[in-house]
Order: C-alpha cells, then sequence, then structure tokens
C-alpha cells in the first residue's frame, strides 16, 4: 500500500454515489477539513512500516462504524484486507509517548468550533457559550494496566477497578464538543492498601521507563493531582487556546470557595454557575455567616421564595459573600416532596430563569458520557500502556465530536440516530466479503498472464479507487 493514500478518501471514492453512504461522504470532508498531520502524531513512520501514522489514525477513528469492535479484530476485517496492517501496528501507535493527545484534541475541536460559531444558528442563540466540566467512572477489569487502581464510584456507591475521566466539554446549548480529558486515580483510605490494591496486585501492574520531558510523563504526573486544580489548568488552556465560552458550569462536587476566587481573579471575563451543597460552608449576608440552609430558612420566614409558572418550581434568590467575592444564591425546589436545591453564580446581574436555562446545559456532558460509552466504547480500552488509555479516550472524543458536528449539519435529533445511519453506511463495506474471493481469483489469473507477484498488483489494484471499483464490478458480474 502507498504511504500517500488517505484511507477516508480511498473508501469514500470507492462508493460513489452510494447514496446511503452520504453520511460518510461528510464525515469523510470533516476529516479532511481537520488537518492533522503525521508530525502532530508523533512524525512518519518507519520505512519497513505498511501505514503512516495519519493512516493509522483514521483506521482508528472509523472503526466504531465498520462493525470492528477493536483492534484486535481489525486483523479479520475488510478494512485490514483493503490497507493491510496487523493490531500491533495500532498498538504501537497507541502507546507513543511522544504524541500530545491533548493538542491533537484541541486542534480538532477548535476548527469544529470556529466552524458553528459563524453560523446563523448560533449567533442569534439565546443560549450562551460554556464550558462544562464532570468526571465519570471507567470500569476496567485488568490488575495488570499500568496506574490502575480503585476509585469510589458515586453512580453504584461502592470502590470499583478503574479509572476516573475528568472532561471538558464545550456547548452552545444544540452541540457539545469534547475538549479534553484527564484519567485520574484515587489514594483511598485505607493507609495499608493505596489505591485500594495489595502489594502484590500493584506490583503487577504494567510499567515502563519514560523520558521526563515526553507528552505521555506530564500526563501520568496529572494522575493524583486535584480535581480542582486540575479544572483550573483546564479552563486556562481553553482560554490560551481562544474557545469563547461565557460560563463555567460544575456539579457540587466541585463548586467551592478556590474555583469562586480563581473564576473572579481571570483576565478573562467569565462567570462560575455551579450546583451548591447543604453542608457546612458558611455564607456571609445580613443576617451575619449563615449557612445555606439556614439562609433558605430565613428566605422563607421572611416569604421571599416566589413560584415560576414557566417552570412549574419554587425559588428565591439571594446575594451573598463566599470568601470574599460577592456571588448570587438560586434556591429552587420542584416539588413539596422534593429536597431544596440551590445554585451558586459569580454573575450577580443573572435573574433565575436564566441562571435555571444554562445550567440546564450542563446535562449535555451526561449525555457525551452516555453515548460515548454506549456507541464508542470509552471504558472498554483494555491496553496494558496508560499512554495508550489516555489515546483511547482522545480518539473516542474526537469521534464523537465528528458524529455532533454532522448531527448539527444535517439535523439529527440524537447521536444514536446518526451512528446507527452512518454505521449501516459504513456496513456496505462489507459487500466486499463476498466479492473478495472472486476479486483474488480475477487477480491471480491477471498476475499468471503478465506473470508477475500477485500481492504487488493487489497492491497497485488497492492503491487505485478507480481500479478497485472496475475490479470490484467485474467481479460481481463474475
Amino acid at each position: 500500500m502507498c504511504k500517500g493514500t488517505k484511507i477516508i478518501s480511498e473508501i469514500s471514492n470507492f462508493f460513489q454515489g452510494n447514496q446511503k453512504f452520504a453520511l460518510f461522504q461528510a464525515f469523510s470532508m470533516l476529516v479532511e477539513k481537520m488537518n492533522v498531520s503525521n508530525k502532530m502524531l508523533g512524525g512518519d513512520k518507519k520505512p519497513n512500516c505498511k501505514l503512516t501514522n495519519l493512516q493509522i489514525f483514521h483506521l482508528l477513528l472509523i472503526m466504531p462504524f465498520c462493525d470492528i469492535k477493536g483492534i484486535s479484530h481489525y486483523a479479520n476485517s475488510v478494512l485490514s484486507r483493503m490497507f493491510s496492517g496487523k493490531k500491533d501496528l495500532f498498538y504501537q501507535f497507541l502507546s507513543q509517548d511522544g504524541t500530545d493527545w491533548r493538542k491533537v484534541l484541541y486542534h480538532t475541536a477548535k476548527k469544529m468550533i470556529d466552524s458553528i460559531i459563524i453560523r446563523t444558528d448560533h449567533k442569534d442563540s439565546d443560549h450562551p457559550s460554556v464550558l462544562i466540566v464532570d468526571d465519570t467512572d471507567l470500569p476496567k477489569t485488568g490488575f495488570r494496566i499500568e496506574k490502575i487502581g480503585r476509585v469510589f464510584s458515586h453512580v453504584s456507591q461502592r470502590s470499583i477497578l478503574g479509572f476516573k475521566a475528568l472532561t471538558m466539554c464545550w456547548s452552545d446549548g444544540k452541540t457539545v464538543l469534547g475538549l479534553e480529558q484527564c484519567l485520574l486515580g484515587e489514594e483511598g483510605q485505607n493507609e495499608k492498601k493505596p489505591q485500594g490494591l495489595t502489594d502484590k496486585q500493584r506490583r503487577s501492574r504494567y510499567s515502563i521507563e519514560r523520558g521526563k520531558e515526553t507528552a505521555g510523563a506530564k500526563r501520568i504526573g496529572e494522575y493524583m493531582m486535584s480535581k480542582c486544580e486540575l479544572i483550573k489548568n483546564m479552563v486556562k488552556r481553553a482560554i490560551e487556546k481562544h474557545i469563547p465560552f461565557e460560563y463555567l458550569l460544575v456539579d457540587s462536587w466541585f463548586t467551592n470557595t478556590g474555583l469562586v476566587d480563581f473564576v473572579c481573579r481571570l483576565h478573562k471575563k467569565i462567570h462560575l454557575l455551579g450546583m451548591g451543597k447543604m453542608g457546612n460552608t458558611k455564607y456571609g449576608t445580613d443576617w451575619g455567616e449563615l449557612t445555606a440552609k439556614a439562609i433558605l430558612a430565613k428566605l422563607q420566614t421572611a416569604k421571599k421564595t416566589k413560584y415560576s409558572r414557566a417552570l412549574r418550581c419554587r425559588y428565591a434568590v439571594v446575594d451573598v459573600t463566599l470568601g470574599t467575592r460577592k456571588v448570587r444564591l438560586f434556591f429552587c425546589r420542584r416539588t413539596k416532596a422534593e429536597k431544596w436545591k440551590f445554585l451558586v453564580c459569580t454573575n450577580r446581574k443573572l435573574d433565575f430563569m436564566k441562571a435555571y436555562r444554562i445550567y440546564a446545559m450542563r446535562w449535555g456532558i451526561e449525555v457525551f458520557y452516555e453515548d460515548s460509552k454506549r456507541y464508542l466504547g470509552l471504558s472498554k480500552c483494555s491496553c496494558r500502556n496508560f499512554t495508550s488509555q489516555l489515546a483511547h479516550v482522545t480518539l473516542v472524543t474526537i469521534q464523537y465530536n465528528l458524529m455532533a458536528y454532522i448531527k448539527r449539519f444535517h439535523n439529527y435529533e440524537t447521536i444514536g440516530g446518526l451512528f446507527r445511519d452512518t454505521y449501516l453506511g459504513l456496513r456496505e463495506i462489507t459487500v466486499i466479503d463476498c466479492i473478495w474471493e472472486a476479486i483474488l481469483e480475477v487477480v491471480c489469473i491477471v498476475a499468471e498472464i503478465l506473470e508477475c507477484d500477485e500481492e504487488t498488483v493487489l497492491k497497485q489494484v488497492i492503491a487505485d479507487s478507480r481500479r478497485m471499483a472496475l475490479l470490484s464490478q467485474l467481479a460481481q458480474t463474475a
């Protein structure tokens, strides 16, 4: 196979004119526009390698849409027959410590965002652009994975083996795009069993020496960092990359005095809007230093709660001081049986209705997690190398971004619907399975007539999409 061959274009050209393949045509054009280079992916491959880094990257991007469950299934797939290569190529590519996957993800996401913000439907929208940060569980089954440990799952309320994925997404209310993912671990509460593992289990984990200045080593350095510190670093990077946003949305696990102070000190004028906890944190009020629960009681006594017919909920608004910063609290309850909740916002000009609708945008990251896990296998990577795990979650995020972007332009209601249609279109590649034997017979005959090597003829045919299409037609009529 020629190293100049463009994987996506080859598949797209082979099925040109097929109406069911229209979505992949859009997918193909978008991948080309991202302008990801071999240099960005760790440089060109060695001369004896069959595929370049860019070609491997493209193949990894389209695998979920070609009925290939994972890298280990590639060898028996039709893509392997079309473009050659074995699973080792992919594992080696993913484990390259020199590839800055954070840079690759930002590069691709920024191009999509730039295309979205110039659209009329974005400019005319009532929703602001926001950053959403949240974490999720990535369960694993292998104790030999590098840096693996037990983390506490707030979903199942128990300790599980795996990683925590801290994710930052961008949203304008219509499209959610992943910007960054960090894989984290937890020390645990038992000092005798760090990360919830025995000494034997920790020693059995995969380990490799890395250069201190490599991208992989720097990402491992974040593994045990505080989530709040990582969020601050994420926001700083988003600002440096000129990502447009007005609000940072977080849930109650991340809303604290430190994050409020950080947002207020930024040179870029943004606001924090996060869910608060009915805990022991005290706020400065006209009644003195009070907890959120005590403030709510004062508001109820003073009959300062109101009812919103539009949102069908009772609410109250009050300005307080958190640390040294003035913030606005929005208390809300839908029914009498429901517990009161409240939002903390650094924008004291915001009214309750607007705050409620902006914070509702945070649900987009939950949809991102659900679709990424269900359709793209976000938590299913079994590679032992930590860098490979990072590469996998980055590739899944890029795949999701591609689908979300196409969904925006093709008016699909859900990512799932788009995934199914794209999958059905790409699934037609397996038609080659039905005629592959016939193609090989034709190649053998041609090679025998020309008195040359069969493999050489086959590679030349595959490298030329027009020859491949003609040979396919000939095999189908045979």
